[in-house]
């Protein structure tokens, strides 16, 4: 009798399997071997999953202010909406909470510190004030907080009123004299309502108070269909090594299995966190659906909720790294005199702008586009890899877009509260002050995929110039992409 092997894919890549081997007659049988998980292996996996639930808390259940009136909200009893999002109804309008922060940077305002609650809430304006139950450790009933900042990520000029899907952050000042962080917090309408929700307050500190310099956040992928993206998603995340990046936070929500290899590799070398997203409220989370309704849906959803992932991206990380640098992944922060962003932010913008740098929320790149057309030239330069597109793809638009036009920025942490694509939305201060890079030292390469979009379909001649300013690291950045495609098993 022939041997059989029987494979099967688990669909969901946390779980780790073992293979072992089963006797039928003369068949072997390769199958996987279920874990034996204990209550800790699980509480780690959710909290990878999805942070704000507190799955270690499942026996706390005799914690209230009263016996009617705020009780803990066991996270048996809270309730979801698609894995990241919890539920609150308000008396007029519908809550999704996403995460919660503990934000102690009181330098600037001489203000306590706050919890603040990202959420996307089903109408523009809330029509009620909001309380937050904080929830100590030890401490069997909750601190009553009122809500005493309610700021809108999005702006009303833009339009969008009528979208289910509007972006909030709440911030609730926690008593000093408490001298504690709260483990978590729910959101009500009234002090003494019982909750559905309750997030874990998120308080990441650098070890030993020493912040890192560099981190990237880079909104939600969502490349079910694009096997290609991975190849690139390679060489950019080894250009951002290389101009030191110490982490790159990826959001995600669909991708080809292709790119998924690259985001483990680099989620084991420790370069890379991934956040896995789903859509809120009624949004469709069908994978394909959901790739065409957000095609069609930009502003009613893609783009109130990218607000929300850079901002989660910069309020996790504000006491880890110096500056979050939000760009997507066809788009790198190039300087042009010296090597590294460091160099860039302090041995050229700073002492040359030395003036108005002090309480700088942000350093500002304009941009240019550099076209895909070497395909269609049939010119690649020799020496470089055809795969590298950032290499081979030298052809630009003579003149950057206006000042504030698709700009990408370094927000330094001690003073930007939220984040939009392009810039500081909100800071601690009342207003967010930046400082444009000169075009001479330095500007956002933002590469074209493709030749769909207007500003994609320029041929060359005036209108365009060649800039091979990346190829000073071109000897680095070569054997580095090759490096890891030839261990993924691409090349």
């Amino acid at each position: 009798m022939a041997t059989c092997t029987l494979l099967i894919l688990i669909p969901d890549r946390q779980h780790t399997w073992s293979i072992v081997q089963i006797q039928e007659g003369e068949a072997i049988l390769n199958i996987g071997e279920a874990e034996n998980l204990t209550q800790e292996d699980i509480i780690k996996k959710v909290h990878a999953l999805a942070p704000s639930i507190l799955a270690d808390h499942v026996n706390d259940t005799d914690r209230k202010l009263n016996d009617t009136c705020a009780h803990y909200v066991n996270p048996y009893d809270v309730k979801y909406n698609n894995i990241m999002w919890q539920v609150q109804k308000m008396p007029r309008e519908t809550y999704h909470l996403f995460n919660a922060y503990f934000d102690n940077r009181t330098a600037l305002t001489g203000e306590g510190s706050f919890v603040r609650i990202l959420a996307i809430i089903d109408r523009q304006e809330p029509s009620n004030k909001s309380f937050c139950q904080l929830w100590f450790a030890n401490k069997p009933e909750p601190t009553i907080s009122n809500v005493s900042q309610t700021e809108y990520l999005w702006y009303k000029e833009w339009g969008n009123d009528k979208s289910p899907y509007q972006p909030y952050l709440f911030s609730c000042a926690v008593p000093a004299s408490l001298g504690m962080v709260p483990e978590s917090i729910s959101l009500v309408a009234n002090p003494c309502d019982n909750a559905t929700n309750n997030l874990r307050v998120i308080d990441n500190r650098a070890p030993l108070g020493k912040k890192l310099i560099f981190a990237v956040c880079v909104k939600a992928m969502n490349f079910k269909h694009q096997p290609l993206v991975s190849v690139k998603l390679v060489e950019w995340i080894e250009m951002h090594k290389i101009l030191g990046a110490d982490k790159i936070f990826i959001y995600e929500l669909q991708v080809h299995p292709n790119t998924t290899r690259v985001l483990d590799f680099y989620k084991a070398q420790g370069l890379v966190e991934v956040t896995k997203l789903a859509l809120p409220g009624s949004a469709p989370n069908i994978p394909d659906l959901m790739a065409l309704y957000m095609s069609e849906r930009t502003f009613g959803i893609q783009c109130p909720l990218e607000l929300i992932q850079y901002t989660d991206c910069l309020l996790k990380n504000m006491n880890l790294f110096e500056f979050i640098v939000a760009v997507d992944v066809d788009e790198v922060i190039l300087p042009l005199k010296v090597d590294n962003w460091y160099d860039l932010i302090y041995k050229v913008a700073i002492p040359k702008h030395k003036k108005r740098t002090e309480g700088i929320a942000s350093f500002v790149a304009r941009n240019v586009h550099f076209m895909d057309d070497t395909d269609e030239y049939q010119d690649w330069t020799q020496g470089i890899p055809k795969y590298m597109h950032m290499l081979q793809n030298v052809h630009r638009n003579a003149s950057h877009t206006e000042i504030g036009d698709s700009i990408k920025c370094f927000h330094n942490t001690d003073y930007v509260l939220a984040l939009h694509n392009h810039y500081a939305r909100l800071c601690l201060s009342d207003n967010c002050p930046d400082v444009d890079f000169d075009l001479e030292d330095a500007h956002l390469q933002h590469y074209c995929l493709g030749r769909k979009k207007s500003e994609c379909q320029w041929k060359r001649g005036k209108d365009l110039l060649v800039d091979t300013s990346i190829w000073r690291f071109k000897d680095k950045l070569i054997p580095a992409t090759q490096k890891v495609l030839h261990t993924i098993g691409f090349l």
